[in-house]
């Protein structure tokens, strides 16, 4: 592919020709199209390092002829193919009907899930549902099949451990020998799609109905998607009346979703939604801890309590760790870097980028005031003056609503 061959030789420039061949050239090209570049990573690390420092670059300057982004498709070598090797000097013919289903990262595992009283019922209806015993951190290979409450519907806020639960449970099943499904909403529309285009229903059908089980990761995402809504519906009913598991995860509770069937809703509902809250600081710390301990790079509890306070968030936080010791090893030459050399500081420095950043986009009572002027037309001034006139006390209450909604600031501190 030409217009890749000329990013990476941009990149030779910018990072140096020593680091593209180690990091990039290596990234086999498995197909690709008009608006979509299919890569081979030889292992996660090396994803991990694309994602670091390629992916904000791909969003911006990886593009098309007609100046529109190109796409990049990741999978990690021996995973689910996403299609035949092509020559990137030549043009790729149109590649058959294949569907490449969602990799279940090796890390979302019930032993490494953080269990709370915000997401105990959760697990235990999926850990059952998969034959894990937490009591001796073990899966029972005969654990009946069939589901006490089927569908399964989680849901909660982003960085509560929906997609983990899910994959923990997609790889316990498959522990038991079983065909199971795992895909997000968009992977799930995607086949839809290709499969209506190739005329290849048929196909399509076969995949997600002859499955032991099925789970689906951002429900939410089937927002507005008629025609794959109307396959979820049928794939749903069949695989509900072999009474084989459907577990889904999504931001909402069923009767939030917006834009999606009521008939579908209501089937969502015929099973159990337990909800996931969110975690606590000391709880991120023991997500980040963990996660450490699973990467071989113990951190210090400094460290750990440093990450916690400063991203506040499970995602953004054991995204900032995986830098840090992606950085670590970098910076420092060796790929037995220890984790005890690091000290606050030294992680604030390696990490001042994405702080800078989490920082830029962290809300405050200010931006929410700025937003809210903008939209009705006013000036900060007049939501935060005297005037009791319609225009600026709507406004004015809507901001003291969502800053105690979102920010949990007390009612005096608003009145401030």
């Amino acid at each position: 592919m030409k217009t890749w061959e000329n990013f990476l030789t941009i990149q030779d420039i910018e990072l140096g020709k020593e680091t593209v061949n180690k990091w990039l050239r290596p990234l086999k090209i498995v197909r690709f199209d008009a608006g979509n570049l299919y890569l081979e990573a030889k292992d996660s690390f090396q994803i991990l390092w694309f994602e670091e420092h390629i992916r904000p670059k791909i969003k911006t300057r990886f593009l098309s002829g007609n100046n529109k982004p190109i796409k990049v498709h990741l999978t990690v070598e021996h995973s689910a193919k996403v299609g035949p090797t092509q020559n990137s000097t030549t043009p790729a013919p149109a590649p058959p009907f294949k569907m490449n289903f969602d990799v279940v990262n090796p890390y979302c595992k019930f032993e490494n899930f953080i269990v709370t009283e915000g997401n105990e019922l959760a697990f235990k209806v999926l850990a059952e549902c998969a034959g894990y015993r937490h009591e001796n951190k073990s899966y029972d290979k005969e654990f009946p099949l069939e589901p006490y409450f089927n569908p399964i519907y989680i849901f909660g806020d982003k960085g509560t451990g929906k997609t983990h639960l899910l994959m923990a449970t997609a790889a316990g099943l498959r522990r038991r020998g079983l065909n199971v499904l795992y895909v997000r909403s968009e992977t799930f529309t995607e086949h839809v799609v290709t499969a209506i285009r190739a005329g290849e229903m048929s196909r399509f059908r076969q995949a997600y109905r002859n499955v032991d089980a099925l789970l689906i990761d951002n429900v939410h995402g089937f927002s507005r998607k008629g025609a794959t809504q109307e396959e979820l519906f049928h794939t749903f009913n069949t695989l509900h009346l072999l009474r084989k598991p459907i577990i889904m995860a999504a931001d909402c509770a069923p009767n939030e979703l917006k834009h999606v069937e009521p008939r579908l809703v209501s089937r969502f509902e015929w099973g159990i939604a337990p909800e996931l809250k969110p975690y606590t600081k000391s709880e991120i710390t023991k997500i980040i801890v963990l996660k450490s301990e699973f990467l071989k790079f113990n951190l210090r509890p400094a460290i750990a309590d440093f990450l916690t306070e400063t991203f506040q968030d499970t995602i953004l936080g054991t995204r900032a760790l995986e830098a840090l010791i992606l950085r670590s090893h970098l910076n420092n030459k060796t790929p037995h870097f220890s984790a005890t050399t690091l000290t606050v500081p030294i992680v604030k420095n390696t990490l001042k980028d994405l702080i800078a950043e989490k920082e830029q986009k962290a809300l405050t009572s200010q931006k929410i005031i700025k937003s809210i002027a903008e939209h009705y037309g006013i000036t900060t001034e007049d939501i935060l003056g005297k005037s009791q006139t319609r225009d600026c006390a709507l406004p004015r209450k809507l901001a003291m609503f969502i800053i105690r909604e979102k920010l949990n600031i007390s009612f005096v501190k608003i009145g401030d």
